[in-house]
């Protein structure tokens, strides 16, 4: 008995073995085969390339209804850019970059597609994202800082402060600095 349970088994691990091999082999390609590929996939590359060539070469790139002027504007003194979108002008539809480029000598172009055009400048001075809320007359009151660094009323609120705490009130004499829209809005909130 105990015989055939060892010929069993010795049967059982040839058999596996055998399957093994057997699926490897058959598995495994051949030289031949992967040197085939090989080149047949560099010239498919060749061939592309080729074609990626001769495509660019001879389709001039145009603006499409659809497009977007991105005007991006670097201000150096407070070292922000200010991006601004717009949908394209009508009479710049279909246009090529060297026509775009005529019109807008100010701006360097960064990037020319068919769906957005990126124009970019840079500025002296600060941008027009730097705010100072004060009180004024009993209001809390907006001014922006021109590119002269001048003080101008931007906007009075309606916010009154004579219900403010004196911290606030303190605060508000001195001015608080503020750079960009959000920070405006979330201080203004505060205060309502």
């Amino acid at each position: 008995m105990k015989k055939n349970y060892i010929i069993l088994i010795i049967i059982g691990v040839i058999l596996i073995t055998s399957l093994i091999v057997g699926f490897i082999i058959i598995n495994k390609p051949s030289k031949i085969e992967l040197t085939s590929e090989k080149t047949l996939s560099e010239h498919n590359e060749n061939k592309k390339n080729e074609i990626e060539i001769i495509t660019t070469s001879n389709i001039e790139q145009k603006t499409s209804p659809n497009c977007m002027f991105v005007f991006k504007t670097y201000y150096r003194e407070c070292e922000h850019t200010l991006i601004n979108k717009i949908d394209i002008p009508k009479e710049f539809v279909n246009q090529t970059v060297e026509e775009i480029e005529r019109e807008y000598l100010d701006w360097k172009i960064q990037s020319f597609n068919v769906n957005e055009v990126i124009f970019y400048q840079e500025k002296e001075g600060i941008c027009e994202e730097h705010f100072i809320v004060k009180e004024n007359n009993g209001y809390i009151t907006i001014y922006f800082i021109d590119k002269y660094g001048v003080e101008k009323i931007k906007e009075t609120t309606e916010i009154v402060t004579t219900y403010l705490p004196e911290i606030d009130k303190n605060r508000l004499k001195e001015g608080i600095k503020i750079n960009g829209q959000e920070e405006l809005n979330a201080c203004l909130e505060d205060y309502e």
